[in-house]
């Protein structure tokens, strides 16, 4: 049997043209409804150790009980702020409640997602603050990393 080089070559182009297409229609028959599945089940576990995470330590911050609050603190937050200045700046004014009112994950197409809980801390005399919260998910479990002040209402 005698092959030329034009026609060989335009065979094996048509045998993987085939199974391409073969693997592009599974991704978008299979690939995305088990993507947006396992969405449906990740998200809301994400969500209950994200507030777990955010409770524990507006639970601690609340109490003065700041070494506790500060375990919850991420560990690129630790490293650039010691205990007794963290401490210091959460000292006042004093919390007596709180609400947590959103727990947010955030799909960015050209960044990380983000993970976020909001929450309304209500201070001593009686005026609420809304406090933005950035959680990381670290090696031993969701930290808070930032917090924002957002709005304060008497």
């Amino acid at each position: 049997m005698v092959y030329r080089k034009g026609v060989m070559a335009e065979t094996e182009r048509d045998r993987g043209f085939i199974p391409g297409l073969v693997i592009v229609a599974l991704l978008l028959c299979v690939g995305c409804p088990a993507w947006v599945a396992y969405r449906m089940w990740a998200d809301p576990r994400t969500k209950a150790g994200m507030t777990e995470a955010a409770t524990a330590y507006l639970d601690a911050w609340r109490d003065a009980d700041y070494a506790t609050a500060y375990r919850w603190v991420c560990a690129e937050e630790r490293a650039k702020t010691p205990p007794d200045t963290w401490a210091r700046y959460h000292t006042a004014p004093d919390i007596e409640s709180y609400r947590i009112t959103d727990v947010v994950i955030e799909d960015r197409t050209e960044a990380p997602t983000g993970y976020y809980v909001d929450a309304e801390l209500t201070y001593a005399e009686g005026t609420v603050q809304l406090w933005h919260f950035v959680l990381y998910d670290e090696s031993d479990g969701w930290r808070i990393c930032y917090e924002t002040a957002i709005t304060r209402r008497g």
